[in-house]
């Protein structure tokens, strides 16, 4: 199965309010009892392949008990908490519970030693509690646990309510019978203040666990917590690929939204990788994307043509949109994979222009190393961009340079 498979989504909320009680310690005996029972299940499992992605019935069923364990665990630690509870005081007290946070132990490799093939699902327990400054009445609660080739996650909110704690959202996978579809790889969130009247919102991507490639997918969804008795509302969601490892991906609130940092492929397999910018205004139930979109010039031109062109179009010189609309279609087509024939594109020179100081010319290089055993005259094209404050805008793309384009390459590659 594909790690680019949108994860299929599962919205689990209980808005069931934490009765404040007379209580100072809560009994946690049975919930942490049923969660060891059920964690001990899982350990047991032995993999027939240490890189097995596929994950059977039985043990599918067996994680979902264990976030339900999760679940009912956080519901009864967080019953009596007050409600100025200090978030790292309650996670200490989660942590030592289950046995997590524990510091990561560096296997060292033995060439004669058999892979160890159990204990990978349910193991290395980690816990979060947070509370965001700008909704202080909202109390976060993270889990995740160790699956083949990565880990898996979910996320509880609680909030002030009529005196009393009430869980508010539970956000996690649905039951995968693949580990492409966990919550894991990277799981970041980010709670968006509420505007006037309206409810606070939670920002949150996730990555794509998978055992045999550094290119993967995540999520991306902007949620709404529910009012008593309703569902939650995914407001928006994206699918997008991205490339693992190379940069700790992070989501954090923006003026007006939120901002997703991470790796992502180029267009231009000499270079492969750049930084990805997604930032998102939000306005009411709708987020959308704003510059910037990207850390330079040549960044800026390979992210236009990958995406969509309802968004490349608001980047772009309104007097040339016709014409640039025919480039981007053009790339999509020679980049599409369904394509019969691909050329190999790569960028060339980035050069200031001297007629304005903002101006610079990216060019887009089309080699063509076959075409059914003819040659073809390779094709370039140069875009023109113009720099504003941490943006862009596409001026114009044509066959031709612009004279006014000479200057050294700023972007050579050593």
């Amino acid at each position: 199965m594909s790690p680019a498979r949108s994860s299929l989504l599962l919205l689990l909320v209980f808005p069931v309010a934490l009765t404040a009680q007379t209580c100072t310690t809560p009994d946690l005996t049975a919930p942490l009892q049923q969660l060891k029972a059920v964690q001990s299940k899982l350990l047991a499992f032995k993999l027939h392949d240490e890189m097995d992605e596929s994950v059977p019935p039985p043990l599918q069923s067996q994680i979902g008990a264990l976030k339900d364990a999760f679940a009912t665990l956080a519901d009864a630690a967080v019953t009596c908490t007050s409600e100025n509870v200090d978030p790292k005081s309650l996670e200490t007290t989660l942590a030592k519970l289950v046995d997590a946070n524990n510091p990561e132990v560096q296997e060292v490799y033995d060439p004669k030693k058999p892979p160890q093939l159990d204990q990978i699902y349910g193991n290395d327990l980690r816990v979060k509690v947070s509370r965001p400054q700008s909704e202080p009445q909202v109390l976060l609660v993270e889990f995740n646990f160790g699956i083949d080739c990565g880990f898996d996650s979910m996320l509880l909110a609680y909030e002030q309510r009529s005196g009393a704690w009430e869980q508010v959202l539970r956000w996690q996978s649905t039951l995968y019978d693949s580990v492409g579809d966990a919550f894991g790889d990277f799981f970041n969130y980010a709670v968006l203040p509420g505007e006037d009247s309206n409810h606070w919102k939670l920002a949150v991507a996730h990555g794509a666990p998978w055992c045999t490639s550094r290119w993967s997918s995540f999520g991306l969804d902007l949620i709404q917590p529910t009012s008593r008795g309703a569902w939650p509302k995914v407001l928006e969601h994206i699918n997008h690929e991205f490339v693992r490892f190379e940069v700790e991906p992070s989501l954090k609130p923006v003026p007006e939204g939120f901002q997703l940092r991470l790796q992502t492929g180029m267009i231009d397999m000499d270079v492969m990788t750049r930084i990805g910018i997604y930032r998102y205004r939000v306005t009411g139930t709708h987020m959308e994307r704003v510059q910037p979109i990207a850390i330079n010039g040549r960044d800026f031109v390979d992210e236009w043509l990958q995406s969509p062109w309802t968004d490349a179009a608001r980047w772009s010189a309104a007097v040339r949109s016709a014409e640039l609309k025919q480039v981007h279609e053009k790339i999509a087509a020679l980049t599409d994979p369904n394509a019969k024939e691909r050329p190999l594109l790569t960028f060339g020179p980035v050069r200031g222009c001297t007629d304005a100081k903002p101006h610079y010319q990216v060019e887009l290089d089309e080699e063509w190393v076959e075409d059914k055993g003819n040659s073809r005259p390779d094709s370039p094209t140069y875009f023109q961009i113009e720099e504003g404050k941490n943006s862009f805008t596409m001026l114009s793309a044509t066959a031709r340079a612009d004279p006014h384009c000479t200057r050294p390459d700023i972007m050579a590659r050593h």
